[in-house]
């Protein structure tokens, strides 16, 4: 088995950097045929992944958080290389679905070498005419602001999350989403929800019943209500009960279209861009490692 090994030095704000000589010792002992390489700017880890495979790397693994992940994906979707990853990231929420938390749960779940075909999703963004893939989870709206300002302010480490939640709160407006699944609907939301994986923002239950590989995407919007009730339904987001106690509209499909203009988007943690978008399911896109 030849792996190489994508690591990103600023994950974990910078703690992926600091860890990653340790780490690197474990694998030495345990994959003798392997490269390590760090990655020097955003995107650089496609770029190290796709021409990871044209020099004949069975098997690319992703060192970071859920951004490296994506751009690593973004490398090799379509292609019969295998993808695994060592969650270095201050979220990793992909590995919390597939039930990798730790160090020690990747490097077990690598020797192991077991793989399974994992849907994607592609994303167009139709202003642009560009297209980009993702693994986990897609927001619109507040999500999407709060990644932003997290991106932004690194340095308050992990209150960040919690005060960019407050921030974006603060000045939270609703707008009008719509949509196409079988028909066009429309209704006033906060946040869109356009999930693969089960969890985003370092653990929250986003989507408690979406499943990787089982063919559909789950779409969740939030009802709009008042910024005080929104904060105190953040904990229903966190657990996932929001679903059950009827705070969302629920949908589940294969191809949705956004219509609405000028909504900033996210996905896998990462700002990318702004609505109209199109989402289409891409199964079994990938060749993941998985326990």
């Amino acid at each position: 088995m030849k792996l190489l090994f994508i690591v990103n030095p600023s994950a974990g704000n910078g703690n992926a950097g600091k860890e990653w000589p340790e780490i690197e010792k474990e694998i030495e002992s345990n994959f003798p045929e392997h490269e390590c390489v760090l990655t020097e700017r955003p995107g650089h880890a496609t770029e190290l992944a796709r021409n990871g495979a044209l020099k004949g790397f069975d098997t690319i693994v992703s060192c970071g958080g859920d951004g490296t992940l994506n751009e690593v994906i973004n490398g090799v979707a379509g292609s019969e290389i295998r993808v695994a990853l060592i969650p270095l990231g201050t979220g990793s929420d992909f590995g919390k679905s597939i039930g990798i938390r730790s160090i020690q749960d990747a490097l077990k779940v690598l020797k192991s070498g077991r793989t399974e075909k994992v849907d994607l999703a592609n994303v167009t963004f139709d202003e642009t005419g560009t297209s980009r893939t993702f693994i986990n989870i897609l927001e619109i709206g507040f999500g999407a602001e709060v990644m932003k300002y997290v991106n932004s302010h690194r340095k308050a480490g992990k209150n960040s999350f919690l005060i960019g939640v407050l921030s974006v709160l603060m000045k939270l407006k609703r707008f009008r989403v719509k949509f196409e699944l079988d028909k066009l609907q429309e209704m006033d939301t906060i946040e869109v929800i356009v999930a693969n994986g089960k969890y985003f923002g370092g653990g929250m239950l986003a989507s408690p019943g979406s499943i990787i590989s089982d063919g559909n995407l789950d779409v969740h919007i939030l009802k709009p209500v008042s910024k005080l009730t929104t904060l105190l339904r953040l904990k229903n987001l966190m657990n996932g009960t929001y679903i059950e106690k009827n705070f969302s509209y629920e949908f589940r499909g294969k191809a949705f279209h956004f219509l609405g203009k000028g909504n900033l988007v996210e996905m896998d943690g990462e700002v990318v861009g702004n609505t109209p978008i199109s989402i289409s399911l891409f199964e079994k896109g990938v060749n993941f490692v998985v326990p």
